[in-house]
């Protein structure tokens, strides 16, 4: 087993805000407000895919990933979040953890850029899992509420969540407006998706020891591709069903080490999910 004192150097992936400029909004005007339902996805551009990458990745399409907004404090660019029913989105606790005002927070999206096009979302509430451990970052789940609705929207839809083990060697994606260069600390206006394959606890265990807990699942890319600063929070999808929340990797974003995420068939995390958002 490698050295626990690897995860010394892991990167967990929320951005700096001060690194951070603030993003140009437009809202547009709601459309119809017809009725939305949870659905599973997977967008045919990925299907047998494994070139693509977050850091210098494939450029994503909001319409093959309607669920996924963009998680704002005091309107600077955080983290990803994954909508769940029509009032909740799903996200990782350390995106929260210093942020749990939900006057500053809000979500945006319905648009493939970060800068126009998007809904903006006003949080109402944030609950941060209750077991949520800061230091280890063990039990690394949110969910923010919203005061209106993410239904009447083009390109806005809740995913079904995950309700089954996935199986290692398993093909996944995970996707978010991160960091494409950890070095150079450019981050792309275009959403961006990368492909992964499911690691088996025991491998996931053997990188990061103790850290590797049942409450995540984790993946990697054999191409050093990876996710980064920024997509924390952000989906992890399998089978077109949201089965985690982005929530650390390795140092550099470059794939060396597998990505880890809150994992949402953990009992707990599961549990939490349905306290508190109601399915």
């Amino acid at each position: 087993m490698k050295s626990v004192s690897l995860v010394i150097g892991a990167v967990f992936l929320a951005l700096c805000l001060t690194n951070v400029f603030a993003s140009d909004v437009e809202v547009k005007d709601g459309k119809e407000n017809r009725k939305v339902t949870a659905t599973s996805h997977q967008p045919k551009s990925i299907k047998s895919s494994y070139s693509g990458r977050i850091v210098n990745g494939k450029n994503g399409d909001i319409a093959s990933f309607p669920y996924i907004v963009h998680l704002r404090v005091n309107n600077f660019g955080a983290c990803g979040a994954s909508i769940i029913t029509l009032k909740h989105a799903f996200t990782a606790a350390h995106c929260l953890y210093k942020n749990q005002n939900a006057t500053k927070i809000t979500l945006y999206g319905g648009s493939t850029t970060q800068t126009r096009g998007g809904v903006v979302f006003q949080a109402s509430k944030i609950v941060i899992h209750p077991y949520y451990n800061p230091e280890t970052h063990d039990y690394d789940a949110a969910i923010v509420e919203i005061k209106t609705s993410f239904q009447g929207y083009d390109n806005i839809a809740p995913i079904a969540l995950q309700d089954a083990e996935v199986p290692s060697d398993t093909t996944c994606y995970a996707a978010g407006w991160g960091l494409n260069n950890y070095d150079r600390r450019t981050s792309p206006d275009n959403l961006q998706y990368a492909t992964l394959q499911v690691i088996t606890q025991q491998q996931c265990s053997a990188a990061w020891g103790s850290y590797a807990t049942a409450q995540v699942i984790c993946a990697q890319q054999n191409n050093n591709g990876d996710v980064c600063k920024g997509d924390s929070g952000g989906p992890f999808v399998c089978n077109g069903k949201l089965t985690g929340a982005t929530s650390y990797g390795g140092i550099g974003c470059r794939g060396r080490l597998p990505s880890a995420f809150a994992k949402v068939t953990a009992p707990a995390i599961r549990e939490f999910i349905r306290n508190t958002a109601g399915i």
